[in-house]
């Protein structure tokens, strides 16, 4: 197992496997299943272009583990790692797949030139919070109402991890 960059041709399987996550898990991500079920093939290609996506696929080839890395392109602001959508399925929980991504983010970040890698996780979602800071992220803020969802408020925690 590795992790690796996606390319346009992993649109039909990071689209398949994102909306698994979201279906799953729907207090965990900012998006919500239904709104990125209705985009096309190409509305996915176009958004796996706007950062780099990052997947690892089991021994038949099938994806089971994402993440997305965003690093502005401001000069201010391209220090700066942004890890989103990270989901590792159930199946997989426990065998590096997601360490594995992790350490993929952070090589390429690294040789990007980002010094700060950033991210949020929800409040209450210990399993990857305890993650996280397994992995060197440390809390910084606490974004109240990070997400609404069916009326009921979600905080999140605002990780960072120097590089």
């Amino acid at each position: 197992m590795q992790a690796h960059i996606l390319t346009h041709r992993d649109a039909p399987a990071m689209r398949a496997f994102r909306l698994r996550g979201l279906r799953e898990h729907p207090l965990d991500f900012g998006a919500d299943h239904d709104e990125e079920a209705a985009w096309t093939l190409e509305e996915w290609t176009a958004r796996m272009m706007t950062s780099l996506a990052f997947g690892v696929e089991n021994d038949q080839g099938v994806l089971i583990a994402i993440a997305t890395l965003r690093i502005p392109d401001r000069v201010k602001l391209k220090h700066n790692g942004w890890i989103n959508a990270m989901y590792v399925a159930a199946e997989a929980r426990g065998s590096g797949a997601g360490d594995l991504i992790l350490d993929a983010i952070e090589a390429e970040a690294r040789a990007r030139g980002v010094t700060i890698l950033k991210l949020n996780a929800r409040e209450s979602n210990v399993r990857a919070t305890s993650f996280y800071r397994r992995h060197g992220f440390e809390t910084f803020g606490v974004e109240p109402d990070a997400l609404i969802i069916d009326g009921v408020p979600h905080a999140a925690l605002e990780m960072a991890k120097r590089l």
